[in-house]
């Protein structure tokens, strides 16, 4: 078996109980969740507000307004679908098939192994090598380095998200094959705090003016490349790929930008925070990366890679196309 690592995970926890939120803090530490607290009246604008989730949970007598816990998870279900809601249960009748539609799975209060199975088959149902996730920060750092010579390249630790949401307005996709994985990488950035970076003088010599979107464009286009090139010389060998060439449809959605890549299973992302060294108080440039591995996915077969590869002990030479 590969050594793989369980990455932190974001979520969305709506309970109200004391008595419970503390044993709930403390699992979600141990397990890696990263839970945001919220009351009813605050969760669907905490909703709107963070676009890189991987579940909710929810109790099930929090006190709502305009209804029940089980009304609050529907809206929740019919805004994002991908969440899977988690309900903690505070007696033990049956639900009806209108409360059970409304949420995914279900625990008695005080079941801590119950909660701690349904967070490992629900949420972080997909593990990663540790090996690989450091190697593919380690490359990202450098490629974007090479785009933006005078920023400081910081990278936040990695997690997995089960939204679907694209962070800002600039995005790029490039398919990623290997024997062990395919997929595709992003990287989403917002347009105005790109542009500014630019201005700033961030980025390589002879960038900058006022530049147009198509060349905004074209920068993050650039940094995918730098990436992908050096993914493909560390990770990809030159004569062998997986043999199943099935693909499936990429839906997207601009007006709620809103992409599927026709899998449930959630995504690696790390977000890359470049900050101008010479003006410290200046907004610094947030670039989002995600890798989806939607059709094919083998921690073990990545493993064999890398012990026979000859070359996966170095991130090799960046590519620019």
């Amino acid at each position: 078996m590969s050594d793989t690592t369980q990455l932190e995970a974001k979520v969305l926890l709506l309970d109200h109980d004391p008595a419970q939120y503390r044993p709930l803090s403390e699992f979600c530490r141990s397990v890696g969740l990263m839970p945001l607290l919220r009351s009813a009246h605050d969760a669907l604008a905490t909703l709107a507000q963070h676009k890189d989730l991987a579940g909710v949970l929810l109790a099930q007598d929090l006190p709502v307004d305009d209804g029940t816990a089980f009304n609050l998870a529907q809206r929740i279900h019919r805004q994002r679908p991908e969440l899977p809601i988690v309900l903690r249960r505070s007696d033990s009748r049956a639900l009806n098939d209108e409360e059970q539609a409304s949420v995914q799975y279900e625990w008695q209060s005080g079941d801590m192994d119950a909660l701690r199975g349904i967070v490992d088959k629900s949420i972080f149902i997909v593990r990663y090598p540790a090996e690989l996730v450091e190697g593919i920060v380690a490359l990202t750092q450098e490629a974007l380095l090479a785009m933006f010579p005078n920023a400081e390249v910081q990278a936040d630790p990695p997690y997995v998200v089960h939204d679907r949401i694209i962070y800002g307005e600039v995005s790029t996709l490039i398919p990623i094959e290997s024997t062990w994985c395919r997929g595709f990488m992003m990287l989403q950035t917002e347009e105005s705090a790109l542009r500014q970076g630019v201005l700033q003088g961030m980025s390589m010599e002879g960038i900058g003016g006022d530049l147009s979107f198509r060349e905004i464009n074209n920068l993050l286009g650039e940094c995918t490349n730098l990436i992908w090139g050096a993914f493909k010389n560390r990770y990809i060998p030159p004569q062998a790929f997986a043999n199943q060439q099935t693909q499936v449809p990429i839906v997207i959605n601009h007006a709620h930008k809103y992409i599927s890549f026709g899998t449930t299973d959630p995504q690696l992302c790390v977000r890359y925070r470049l900050s101008d060294q010479q003006r410290k108080s200046a907004e610094p440039l947030w670039i989002v990366q995600r890798f989806i591995f939607n059709l094919l996915w083998s921690p073990d077969q990545y493993t064999e890679f890398m012990r026979t590869s000859p070359q996966g002990g170095s991130t090799g030479v960046l590519e620019l196309f």
